[in-house]
Formats: structure tokens, C-alpha cells, sequence
């Protein structure tokens, strides 16, 4: 396993550029092992419609030195590819991941196009919808192992959470800041969240895990799993869990 420490990866890293008009939802989506389709909902926040479109490219790593790989075989499909969404409305565009069902996980790039539409002449049938400026918008979809490997290993010595498995999950830390914690809430708790890729793992830099008030859990698919902590339960429903990390 290659013991490279990862640190929260940024909009930065995901090639994320906002734009005001449109809202495309988070921005890292996982497709976990049991699914096949996931719908996406995008949001016209604006009164003006908007011509949005979606195109998708397979990329080795959401990392910076991710390289786009060819698509093979119809392994990921979209419906529809453009829409125009008219003036504060939302829709749904669909995605169907039709590759292979290894124990491999797999990233894409959705690339998102929004164009501002006008509307030219007197009467519905002598109306014609122009672009003008336009702007991209890039999320990441990482596509769970059909052959799903959960594994992880935590180091409390170090403060380290690996992902020793196959599919990447979300590791959150709260509790007693560490001192040179520079996340203190006015109770001089501290909270972090990182998102750790398979082979990787994450050092806790603002919580003192050592203390009996720090709690260290893991989110796969729905559930939060205690991995460090006075909970008693390993492992908390979704409600439990998001009172428990607060």
C-alpha cells in the first residue's frame, strides 16, 4: 500500500469553476457499488433561461496529475446531453454507468456548459432562442468497485486514516482541538472532514484524537462508522450519525 498522506482536496483539484447562474450540487458525486443510474439535479437560480449541456470524460485520478482517458464501449451515458431549463426551474439529468463490474473504482469529469438564452420576436412561433457567453462548470463523479473492498486502518499514534480497500470513502474527526489547531470554534472544539482515496490515507492535523472527547468516523455509503471515540456503538445510523459529528 503506498503511504502517501492526502491531504482535503479542493474545488481547485476538481477543476470546479462556479458560475452564479446554474447549480450543479456537490461537488464530488459517488455512484456507490448497488447503483447503476444516479440523477443529478441542476437549478436555474436566475430568471433567464439557460441552455445547459453535459459531457463526461473518464480521468485516471481527481487528483491535479489526473490524465482523461478514453471512453470505451458506452460504459457511461447521459440523459439528456442539453437542456434548456427556463428561468427558476430545476431538472434532472440522468447517468448511467454501463462499464465493468471489477473491483476497480472509477472517476469522471462532468463537464457542464451553461449558456444564457434570449428570446427574440412578437410571437411564439417567430421566437429563437440565442446564446450568448457561456460558462463551464467541472464536478467529479467517482464510480464505487462493482466488487466493493471496504477496508481502512487508523494509526492513533500518527493520527493517520488509510484506506487500505478499493473504494474511496470520507473520514470526519471532532472533539479537543490539538494546540496549534487553527479551526477553533468559540468551545475550542475542532472539526475536519477529508475525502481518502483507495491506497492513500489522511493525517488528522486539527483534532487531538488522544483525547476522550475527540470522536474519528468514517462515512460509507449511508452509514458513519466509529473508528475512534467513547461512542459506543461502531457503527451510527445516518440521523444519529449526523447529530454525532455536529
Amino acid at each position: 500500500m503506498k503511504k502517501i498522506i492526502l491531504a482535503c482536496l479542493s474545488p481547485l483539484v476538481f477543476y470546479s469553476q462556479f458560475a452564479a447562474a446554474i447549480h450543479v450540487g456537490a461537488i464530488t458525486e459517488t455512484m456507490q457499488s448497488d447503483q447503476t443510474i444516479l440523477a443529478k439535479e441542476i437549478e436555474n437560480n436566475v430568471e433567464q433561461a439557460r441552455l445547459v449541456g453535459l459531457s463526461i470524460e473518464r480521468i485516471s485520478s481527481p487528483l491535479e496529475d489526473g490524465k482523461v482517458i478514453p471512453l470505451v464501449n458506452n460504459e457511461i451515458l447521459i440523459s439528456p446531453a442539453n437542456l434548456i431549463l427556463p428561468g427558476k426551474t430545476k431538472e434532472n439529468f440522468k447517468i448511467f454507468y454501463k462499464g465493468p463490474s471489477d473491483n476497480q473504482e472509477r472517476y469522471y469529469r462532468l463537464v457542464w456548459r451553461d449558456d444564457p438564452v434570449t428570446e427574440t420576436g412578437s410571437t411564439q412561433s417567430s421566437k429563437a432562442a440565442t446564446a450568448t457567453t457561456s460558462a463551464m462548470i467541472s464536478t467529479i463523479l467517482v464510480v464505487a468497485p462493482r466488487q466493493e473492498n471496504f477496508s481502512y486502518r487508523f494509526d492513533k499514534s500518527t493520527r493517520i486514516v488509510y484506506n487500505t480497500g478499493n473504494s474511496s470513502f470520507r473520514t470526519v474527526a471532532t472533539g479537543d482541538c490539538m494546540p496549534d489547531a487553527v479551526t477553533k470554534n468559540e468551545n475550542n472544539r475542532c472539526s475536519e472532514r477529508y475525502y481518502v482515496m483507495p491506497g492513500l490515507g489522511v493525517k488528522l492535523k486539527q483534532v487531538d484524537v488522544q483525547s476522550k472527547r475527540a470522536t474519528v468516523g468514517i462515512w460509507h455509503n449511508d452509514d458513519f462508522i466509529i473508528i475512534n471515540g467513547g461512542v459506543s456503538k461502531s457503527m451510527l445510523t445516518l440521523n444519529e450519525a449526523i447529530i454525532d459529528v455536529k
